[in-house]
């Protein structure tokens, strides 16, 4: 553990380097890149201390809407990785107007190249999420069925096919709600809510069905 640390320590201070002399350089294009870059690595990190400290919230963010109750996830979360992946794409764009035209140079040529690649695998994403392929995750939970739906998958399950609620311990922390032969697990992390309360109020319906969301009038 301490090496894995003292790696990710070693690998900050190069990248930190970096971005220092992309913004020293005096190029405007070159600090527009470190702008980028700074956003890719600050905004997760921060959604990722985020979601650890909501493993000890006690909030329910709960939207009712007719027939059905949602359960929503974090919107810091997916905006900061949205944000970060914005910033993987076109930070390429703006080291490249720095090295070629500006003549910045410290090694910007060979991580304009590394850049290039991985703006380009991960391009695809951007599309799909501008396509709506990527949605907000959240659970919903109706008078029959509970659904997880994660940013591009979705799990179901009936009430009655359900018999517990758990939270799973350290390091993946999940409420898991499952039964004989089936299981949909919620990350705690992505979530709005607390881990705590959303397990409470989900068992609270599991055990009592009058206090689940009535069924929708039909149309």
């Amino acid at each position: 553990m301490i090496r894995v640390y003292a790696l990710i320590a070693l690998a900050s201070a190069g990248l930190g380097l970096g971005l220092w002399v992309l913004w020293i350089s005096g190029s405007t294009p070159a600090r527009i890149a470190a702008v980028l870059m700074a956003a890719v690595l600050l905004l997760p990190t921060a959604a990722l201390v985020r979601s650890m400290a909501r493993r000890r919230s006690k909030v329910l963010v709960r939207d009712e809407n007719p027939g059905e109750v949602v359960l929503r996830g974090s919107r810091f979360f997916a905006l900061a990785l949205l944000i970060a992946l914005v910033g993987i794409i076109f930070y390429p764009v703006a080291l490249g107007v720095a090295v070629f035209r500006d003549g910045v140079e410290e090694g910007s040529a060979s991580m304009f190249g590394v850049s290039f690649l991985v703006a380009l695998a991960c391009l695809p994403v951007l599309v799909m999420v501008m396509l709506g392929k990527y949605r907000l995750n959240r659970l919903v939970l109706t008078h029959d069925v509970v659904t997880y739906h994660g940013y591009r998958r979705s799990w179901s399950a009936r009430w009655d096919e359900l018999d517990r609620v758990e939270i799973t311990p350290e390091q993946k922390v999940q409420v898991l709600i499952s039964g004989r032969d089936t299981e949909i697990q919620v990350p705690l992390g992505l979530m709005a809510s607390g881990p705590v309360p959303l397990a409470e109020y989900v068992d609270d319906l599991l055990r009592h069905p009058d206090r689940r969301p009535s069924k929708s009038p039909p149309s």
